[in-house]
């Protein structure tokens, strides 16, 4: 009968003898491991989000690429002091093209940041699924738009003649993808490098409120004339600036809600 030698913290097996003079013994180790400590969620990991931020880089290097054109007589129009757009600066379907790229590049952008906001205070679910929710939150930036556009119409067809709001929508579209442009680099930054909340939320301020002046000047010069014109921007911003910041904050409280 073969003995057996007890081994501390060691397997030994025993291979049965092949032969009456010689017997072969096969040692194996097994070191008990620990269980890992899971990384945290990180959105530079998440190939959902890098696939959208790729998307983003790939639609504005087109705009860029072939629509520089398109995008300087929008800024001549803005800081133009005409009160009537040129006979030839009428929109091609190109130029509807790269609106419409502009729009949902800035829909995206806005929406990352958003989700990134969010997804250090939200619970396990938002990272579970987080292009659902993304998705939600650029769905609700791209409506925050349009529903504006709508106020803005409404409101100028009502008191203002056709020219003025064609004038007016185009400065608030021009804005309003400029503000995307200028963060694009701030997602960036806070996605790849953990840029500081500090800064980022400075950052974020200084663009919004550029261009709030930005539009408030265009405002004033487009509508109202030097009588009563304090008056009526606080009126007119109050009614079409407000509201809809106040819908666009309840829609995403109500969707991180349903978390």
């Amino acid at each position: 009968m073969t003995p057996r030698c007890p081994v501390d913290s060691l397997q030994v097996h025993y291979c049965q003898p092949q032969d009456s003079l010689l017997a072969t013994m096969v040692q194996r180790t097994e070191i008990p491991g620990r269980p890992g400590v899971p990384l945290p969620y990180q959105l530079r990991t998440d190939d959902g989000i890098t696939s959208v931020i790729l998307l983003c880089m790939c639609m504005l290097a087109y705009v860029l690429s072939r629509g520089r054109h398109f995008l300087w007589q929008q800024v001549k129009d803005f800081f133009s002091t005409r009160e009537r757009s040129s006979l030839f600066a009428e929109e091609t379907n190109t130029d509807v093209r790269y609106r419409v790229l502009l729009l949902l590049h800035t829909g995206l952008v806005f929406g990352l940041l958003v989700f990134e906001y969010l997804s250090g205070r939200m619970p396990t679910a938002l990272h579970a699924h987080p292009i659902r929710w993304l998705g939600l939150y650029i769905v609700a930036c791209l409506a925050y738009y349009l529903l504006k556009c709508a106020l803005y119409s409404f409101a100028n067809w009502t008191f203002f003649d056709k020219q003025k709001s064609r004038r007016w929508l185009d400065s608030y579209f021009l804005v309003f993808v400029g503000e995307g442009l200028l963060l694009f680099p701030l997602l960036l930054l806070v996605v790849y490098f953990d840029l500081g909340a500090e800064k980022k939320v400075l950052f974020i301020a200084f663009v919004l409120v550029l261009g709030k002046i930005l539009l408030f000047c265009k405002c004033a010069g487009i509508f109202f004339g030097k009588y009563y014109r304090a008056f009526y921007l606080i009126v007119y911003f109050c009614a079409l600036e407000i509201l809809p910041s106040f819908l666009l904050g309840r829609t995403l409280i109500t969707i991180s809600s349903l978390l």
